[in-house]
């Protein structure tokens, strides 16, 4: 009986323990989640990766935007760049051009060589072939473009697809047009209905590329859309501008946007410092009409009796 009894009471006081236990543990939890959280745990939370998805990560200020050789100087209607500059790095690009390789819009700033040849290799994968149509434009051509639309279709429709001379991304050698290989639709908005067209549109940012001119933007840089006109900034800034969902450096930037105002008629003359440092660039006497379309400070119609060049 003695034996029974010290069994069930060991039975009681093992159950009575466990109880305890449970009740103590569970307490503990409830006191712990409940509880404020420790310096520790808020720098994980802060170091999680979705929580600084939301921060920026680009440092806006590593390139200048007013230095000409900066690939991220921003040129525009209210920011002009130094009438004498040239860029010391230009290259012929090793893809299909437009023109005789000595022309010197078929030249571009060695910074983007690489870039450039890796897109239209990209865009040839896709079943795509650009080629380029224009680069490098001095403040001598510009001005020589510019003028002849101006004699063409006045002043004020000009300056809407037009850059008056200093005022042309093409002077920093950072800008190309680029083109289809048959010419369908080269220097027209109809260019951006093509397949080639819309592969740049969505591809460009990857290879450091923008559209600088797009569509419903023209209240913004002060230009007409111009889905061929592609503007080098790097990678790093292409890829934060499509990840923005932004589409000029004025936005991104956030810079004076183009404000219109009334202007008088001008023409343009060309510096003689520019047409000397132009004389470099030789034109060969068996290029054809289209060919010899643009060089230096001339301009040429072509059989279509249209200037062959876009004024950007």
């Amino acid at each position: 009986m003695l034996r029974r009894n010290f069994f069930l009471n060991k039975k009681l006081v093992i159950i009575v323990l466990a109880i305890l236990l449970f009740g103590i543990s569970f307490y503990w939890l409830v006191l712990h989640d409940n509880a404020p959280k420790s310096p520790t745990q808020t720098i994980v939370k802060a170091n999680n990766p979705e929580v600084q998805s939301a921060v920026p990560v680009i440092d806006k200020a590593k390139y200048s935007t007013t230095d000409p050789a900066s690939p991220w100087v921003v040129v525009n209607k209210q920011r002009p760049l130094p009438r004498t500059y040239i860029p010391t790095n230009l290259v012929t690009p090793n893809i299909l051009l437009s023109e005789v390789t000595n022309s010197e819009n078929m030249h571009i700033s060695n910074v983007m060589n690489d870039a450039l040849s890796k897109l239209v290799v990209g865009a040839k994968q896709s079943g795509y072939s650009l080629m380029l149509v224009s680069g490098y434009r001095s403040y001598t051509t510009q001005s020589s473009v510019y003028n002849g639309y101006v004699k063409q279709d006045g002043q004020i429709k000009a300056d809407t697809y037009s850059a008056q001379p200093g005022h042309s991304e093409h002077q920093t050698g950072l800008a190309v047009d680029l083109g289809r290989s048959d010419r369908k639709c080269q220097l027209e908005s109809c260019f951006g209905d093509l397949p080639e067209g819309k592969w740049l549109t969505a591809n460009a940012y990857e290879y450091g590329f923008i559209i600088r001119y797009t569509k419903n933007k023209q209240q913004i840089t002060g230009y007409s859309y111009e889905p061929w006109h592609l503007r080098y900034v790097g990678t790093e800034l292409s890829r934060e501008i499509y990840r923005n969902n932004l589409e000029t450096l004025e936005e991104f930037f956030g810079l004076q946007l183009y404000s219109p105002r009334k202007t008088n008629s001008r023409l343009f003359e060309s510096p003689s410092l520019a047409q000397n440092r132009l004389s470099s660039f030789n034109v060969s006497k068996d290029m054809s009409l289209s060919e010899k379309s643009v060089f230096g400070s001339k301009i040429i119609a072509s059989k279509t009796h249209e200037f062959v060049l876009r004024g950007l």
